[in-house]
């Protein structure tokens, strides 16, 4: 389980973990503009190769990671750690919002509440994942509990949910309306620009190609956040009881999925670390973990990724057992989980 190491009281970890929290601007333009490059290369040698399978279907694969690692540099401005400058992180986080499917300040406003209430039992809208405990299971009525299964269920999740949020839903989110409409105008304005160079180049079969990749990238991406919260012996609280490093620590993972995914996703699976400090880049995010590691700072719930696919199976949280659970057969069952 993710926790605490030598530093109980939090003094070592945050003191070893500020020393990595500063951008570097020219290793920020380097993965920017390789990264930015490496999608431009997928997605116009799948838009080249339509009637050549072999190539087209690659190439969309790996245009979808790349547009993914866009997605976490884009994340990176949100938190104004990927550049220094706080000014230069805004306008990058905006310019690429067309790739990442996501607008720039309305994301922003979401994502900071997410991560000021990480874990916190009271402000679960602030995930993109709902969760229900057993007892609220329990105890509702055959409709909720209806709709709840069928919102937990892998293809809503996983195979279709991500599809729609991108795709549909963030073209215009009601809590955009509190950041500002303008940004979410300039963001349609931006994806529409890039759907339109996408028809000029290979008309609408191109356009069935972007979107496939975007579909795929959805997949992945729908995944990863899935896992990095809905683990077996995820930790979630109350606040006061519930502090920030518990939160931090125990109410994300670590995806052990391989080097070449921490590389492609920016090491975006050292996700505890990542919440308990925010501006640590994810350029530099795994020589943090790797240092706290080594001093027995940080240790963490690491998921490879058979048993992350394996997660999908866990779908309420016991708060008396602190761990998830599968659904219950009946009411009966769950009451036992309840008095167990």
């Amino acid at each position: 389980m993710g926790g605490i190491g030598m530093g109980a009281e939090g003094t070592g970890i945050r003191a070893v973990s500020r020393h990595y929290a500063s951008a570097n601007n020219r290793r920020a333009w380097l993965e920017l503009g390789l990264t930015f490059l490496l999608y431009l290369v997928g997605l116009l040698t799948a838009l080249f190769s339509i009637g050549a399978p072999w190539i087209l279907f690659p190439a969309m694969i790996f245009a979808a990671a790349m547009g993914l690692r866009i997605y976490i540099i884009q994340h990176d401005c949100l938190h104004r750690a990927f550049f220094t400058s706080r000014r230069l992180n805004d306008i990058v986080g905006t310019l690429v919002s067309p790739i990442a499917l996501t607008p720039y300040q309305a994301t922003r406003f979401k994502h900071n509440q997410h991560h000021a209430h990480v874990a916190d039992l009271e402000r679960r809208d602030t995930f993109e994942i709902y969760v229900m405990t057993v007892k609220e299971w329990a105890d509702a009525p055959c409709l909720i509990r209806a709709k709840y299964r069928l919102y937990r269920s892998p293809f809503i999740l996983i195979i279709v949910g991500p599809f729609i949020l991108y795709g549909i839903l963030r073209r215009m989110p009601f809590y955009g309306l509190k950041t500002g409409i303008w940004d979410l105008v300039l963001h349609n304005v931006l994806l529409t620009g890039l759907a339109t160079s996408v028809w000029a180049i290979a008309g609408w079969a191109g356009i069935a190609v972007w979107v496939g990749s975007i579909y795929i990238a959805c997949v992945f991406g729908g995944l990863i956040p899935y896992v990095l919260h809905n683990f077996e012996h995820v930790h979630w609280g109350v606040k006061p009881e519930l502090d920030m490093e518990t939160a931090a620590l125990e109410g994300s993972s670590v995806l052990d999925w391989g080097r070449l995914f921490d590389l492609a996703m920016m090491n975006i699976a050292y996700h505890d670390l990542h919440h308990l400090n925010a501006k640590i880049p994810g350029y530099k995010i795994k020589a943090a973990y790797d240092d706290l590691e080594a001093r027995g700072l940080i240790t963490s719930e690491k998921i490879g990724f058979i048993d992350g696919i394996k997660c999908l199976r866990w779908k309420l949280y016991d708060d008396e057992n602190r761990c998830m659970v599968p659904f219950p057969k009946d009411r009966l069952e769950a009451q036992t989980q309840l008095n167990a």
